[in-house]
């Protein structure tokens, strides 16, 4: 009985708060503030994304992929901070961008630094990277063992995205080194935005707020499968009648998804 008790309330609390989202969807804040800052999951998704992409990169050149170390990804992240106040390959305080890095924690051979600035995309740095010969012979150097990638994101600054990838030489291995999946976050269905196999008001909340900053040209990053996801009508746009499709999906409303007229 207890067990029933709490199930009808989740549906009542789910019900109220679709209901409210269905509203607000209507009718959008009128905000004019822009973002400052980009949420640290979306830089990781898209620091990720590099990872991949370098790793396919390397594998159509007949190159074995490299792992990601999450150590060398939070150094990375660290780097392209410091590059939004001074884009090179030195650190502000006048040391060689190797210096981030520990060689108690990393104890390398050899180290390669790629930075390229604003791309507001994986693809686009990358592209920027492969179309450098420099860079691209970097990211092809068949004794590459593993990289760390990171992002930053300033508004203010002259480029407003920073891209840093790090690369080692060494014959370690770490215990939390892996090889990078396309995308942190993988819908399981449906109208799954948020990857974790149940199609609910936090996918709604997800949505509607990708519509907002996207509407106010606000940073906001949702990976490929995401964006397929939320075509609620497979009509290739993200819009406010996606959200209105989901809100009604998960009120029961609508039966399945994508929805067909």
């Amino acid at each position: 009985m207890l067990c029933s008790v709490k199930k009808s309330l989740s549906r009542v609390v789910s019900f109220i708060t679709a209901l409210v989202m269905i509203v607000a969807i209507s009718v959008f804040p009128k905000q004019t503030a822009r973002a400052t800052s980009i949420p640290d999951n979306q830089l990781n998704d898209m620091a990720i994304e590099v990872a991949f992409l370098v790793n396919s990169y390397r594998l159509e050149n007949g190159l074995h992929p490299i792992y990601v170390i999450p150590y060398l990804c939070d150094t990375a992240r660290v780097r392209s901070r410091e590059c939004i106040e001074y884009f090179d390959h030195f650190r502000p305080d006048g040391s060689k961008f190797s210096t981030i890095i520990d060689t108690n924690l990393i104890p390398y051979a050899a180290t390669f630094e790629n930075i390229a600035a604003g791309r507001s995309t994986p693809e686009g740095a990358m592209d920027q990277w492969i179309n450098s010969e420099k860079h691209r012979n970097a990211i092809l150097n068949p004794d590459l063992t593993h990289m760390g990638i990171g992002v930053a994101y300033e508004p203010n600054s002259d480029y407003g995205y920073y891209w840093t990838q790090l690369f080692v030489i060494t014959d370690a291995h770490f215990q939390n080194e892996y090889i990078p999946r396309r995308y942190d976050i993988i819908p399981q269905t449906e109208g799954d935005i948020t990857g974790d196999a149940i199609v609910d008001t936090f996918d709604y909340l997800s949505l509607a707020d990708y519509i907002y900053k996207r509407s106010k040209n606000i940073p906001v990053y949702f990976n490929e499968e995401q964006l397929n996801t939320a075509d609620c009508f497979r009509d290739g746009l993200i819009t406010e009648s996606d959200a209105k499709v989901l809100v009604r999906y998960i009120l029961g409303e609508y039966d399945t998804l994508p929805y067909v007229f």
